[in-house]
């Protein structure tokens, strides 16, 4: 009879374990579970047309694998994620030399439902492509994205300092152009890649400012942010410039690697911005710090791997 009775006060111990385990120990779970994906079976969402750098930054980190869907603009392509036509998009973030490339960091925060969850820091070397056979002397026109111009300006001041500059869509747009137009005064400022896309040759190779160009291209995705342990980790923290310094003196306490810092204005009053920020050395319980007594508002876009 006495070991009958104990039964029921066992189960009864046994069932409040397992429901504290799940209540206090499922964030745990979550915390040490790192962004997972299945590259063969991705769509990929990425700003074409085909031969632009950001469809190398979608090889690059998806391994070559998946499926990558070229839109006109970087807008389409994340509307593409957003609506469920792909499962993840890449953009351009940052340049060695023309910076933050703004239009994008815009559309990344105007999309509360995206989440960071690669990135992909590639080389980039800058072209000059024309038709087969065009001299130097008979460009008039030179076609490129606005970072492919910046990156290109010297040379250009230097070597075809009459040449109408044309700012388009991508770098690949512009080689496109010129293999379409049929026209031997036109060039485009693009990468070696796009001219055995299109059938255009390298006049000029690597004609970028630096020899260290590179670009930083984020792979986004509508999944829940990461808070796994990562290279990387990626927030905005919206509010007035006058508390920027305190929340760089608590990432400091927090001995959290400031990496990149881009504002942008909140169009609300002078002085207001979204801080789109990016650290290494910060766990999730970092950020959770971070955001303790602080004046900004906060969105947590996830910790992530660097290819």
């Amino acid at each position: 009879m006495t070991t009958k009775r104990k039964w029921p006060a066992l189960l009864l111990a046994l069932a409040l374990c397992l429901a504290l385990a799940g209540c206090g120990g499922g964030a745990d779970k979550t915390d040490t579970v790192p962004v997972r994906i299945d590259f063969a079976s991705a769509t990929v969402s990425y700003l074409g047309p085909e031969g632009t750098y950001t469809q190398e930054a979608c090889g690059r980190f998806f391994e070559k694998q998946g499926t990558y869907v070229p839109y006109e603009t970087v807008g389409d392509a994340v509307e593409a994620l957003v609506n469920g036509d792909s499962n993840y998009a890449v953009i351009p973030q940052e340049n060695t030399i023309g910076g933050a490339v703004i239009d994008y960091v815009d559309t990344l925060l105007s999309q509360p439902e995206v989440s960071v969850v690669g990135e992909v820091e590639l080389p980039i070397n800058q072209n000059l492509l024309v038709l087969p056979g065009t001299a130097l002397s008979a460009i008039k026109t030179v076609y490129s994205h606005k970072q492919g111009i910046a990156q290109g300006r010297d040379w250009l001041e230097e070597n075809l300092p009459g040449a109408e500059v044309t700012e388009v869509s991508s770098t690949a747009e512009g080689a496109k152009m010129v293999a379409e137009a049929g026209d031997p005064s036109c060039a485009a400022i693009a990468s070696a890649a796009c001219a055995d896309v299109y059938s255009l040759e390298v006049l000029a190779a690597a004609i970028q400012n630096n020899d260290s160009n590179k670009t930083r291209f984020y792979v986004l995705s509508t999944d829940a942010p990461a808070t796994a342990p990562a290279d990387r980790t990626a927030f905005v923290a919206s509010g007035s410039a006058e508390d920027l310094p305190e929340l760089m003196a608590a990432m400091e306490q927090q001995n959290v690697t400031l990496v990149a810092l881009h504002d942008r204005p909140l169009k609300t009053e002078l002085g207001q911005y979204a801080y789109l920020i990016e650290c290494a050395e910060c766990p999730y319980d970092a950020y959770l710090k971070l955001t303790e007594n602080s004046a900004f508002t906060f969105r947590y876009l996830g910790g992530f791997a660097v290819r």
